[in-house]
């Protein structure tokens, strides 16, 4: 228990920062709805995936924002617990400081709980947990075997520095995958029957590399095991994959020689054979698998239509609210931060303690 202990704590720990990162983008999102910055999906992309590393890296973040405050502001504190302490001393809560402490340490007595096996629903629910995670490691082994065999079965037709362009008969839909040490791009064979399509298609599989969308696809996938009960790994995962897309889209239509209309409308024959690909899942690249296929295709034609309005500019107005999100995001996992020394205040809290149960028990006696 000594050694899971602490992971736990970081795992929670982790969790607590990931529903925040979401809280913040979906704030952020609704407010850039209402401007006309809403189409301008690279910036959005570049801003989601800045956050996302903020998030793995938010142990560091947390740590850099303490030492800030303690260097700028000697004697401040930014973490709840400790600035919680501080408000219970200087008499501003009026609660028994027995019944604070407990309240103080919820999360810890929760973790002693659910790792003392005292409970058999906590006990179920956590083998349960295991075993669908289990399932969904086994889910993407299979997937990424799939498209191994995929690759493996595909015919090699160009070869760069770094990229193999492989052509099949066993997929009806183009897709970018990655090995351990080169990329590659996987067409449908019949592609070679129509050069305007396979150049399309090319420019939009080569940008998901370029983008490294490829890379952060595989990130989430294998985070999924860990995290798919946590809502907010879902929402960032959707918000990845509509963005990925809408960002990509627009990224192709703004380099010379790539016309909107006929790249809409080859899109809209690739949507069509996608909606009837039957493969693994994380081969859906054109982004309208499910009910809200209608939805997620306008969504697609209009950001097409927007992309002449993506300028510097615009990057530059992403960057500053960018940088905004990451030192929310820092501040917010100070704050979530489980503080493990005993502070002046946390002695003095001890202190308190001890004096109230010495008195109910000389009481008692």
């Amino acid at each position: 228990m000594t050694a899971v202990k602490p992971v736990l704590d970081a795992f929670l720990e982790f969790n607590v920062v990931l529903g925040l990162s979401a809280l913040i983008w979906l704030v952020m999102r609704g407010a850039v709805a209402l401007t006309p910055m809403r189409y301008g999906f690279v910036a959005q992309l570049r801003s989601l995936k800045i956050l996302c590393i903020c998030v793995l890296l938010s142990p560091v973040l947390a740590i850099g924002v303490s030492g800030f405050v303690s260097q700028v502001w000697p004697g401040r504190v930014v973490s709840l617990g400790d600035i919680a302490v501080a408000a219970y001393l200087r008499g501003e809560i009026a609660m028994p400081a027995a019944q604070f402490e407990t309240l103080l340490n919820t999360r810890e007595r929760w973790v002693d709980y659910m790792l003392s096996g005292a409970s058999v629903f906590v006990t179920c629910a956590l083998i349960v947990l295991a075993l669908v995670a289990t399932v969904l490691a086994i889910r993407v082994a299979r997937n990424a075997l799939a498209i191994r065999s995929a690759v493996r079965s595909s015919f090699l037709w160009r070869q760069s520095a770094k990229v193999d362009i492989r052509l099949s008969d066993r997929v009806t839909v183009p897709f970018a995958v990655r090995g351990l040490r080169r990329r590659h791009v996987v067409l449908p064979s019949h592609l070679l029957n129509s050069p305007r399509d396979l150049r399309f298609a090319l420019a939009h599989e080569f940008q998901h590399i370029r983008a490294l969308d490829v890379e952060w696809e595989l990130g989430f996938e294998l985070l999924r095991p860990v995290l798919f009960w946590n809502p907010a790994y879902l929402v960032m995962k959707h918000q990845f994959d509509r963005l990925r897309e809408l960002a990509c889209d627009q990224s192709v239509v703004s380099r010379k020689g790539i016309d909107a209309s006929d790249y809409t409308a080859c899109l809209l024959d690739y949507c069509t054979r996608s909606v009837k690909l039957k493969g693994p899942r994380i081969l859906h690249v054109a982004l309208v698998n499910g009910s809200k296929t209608k939805h997620v295709l306008r969504q697609r034609v209009i950001a097409l239509a927007a992309a002449p309005m993506t300028t510097t500019q615009l990057s530059a107005v992403f960057l500053g609210l960018t940088l905004s999100l990451v030192v929310v995001l820092a501040i917010g996992s100070a704050s979530v931060r489980q503080t493990q020394d005993w502070s002046h205040d946390r002695l003095m809290l001890s202190t308190v303690v001890n004096l109230e149960r010495l008195e109910a028990r000389n009481q008692a006696n």
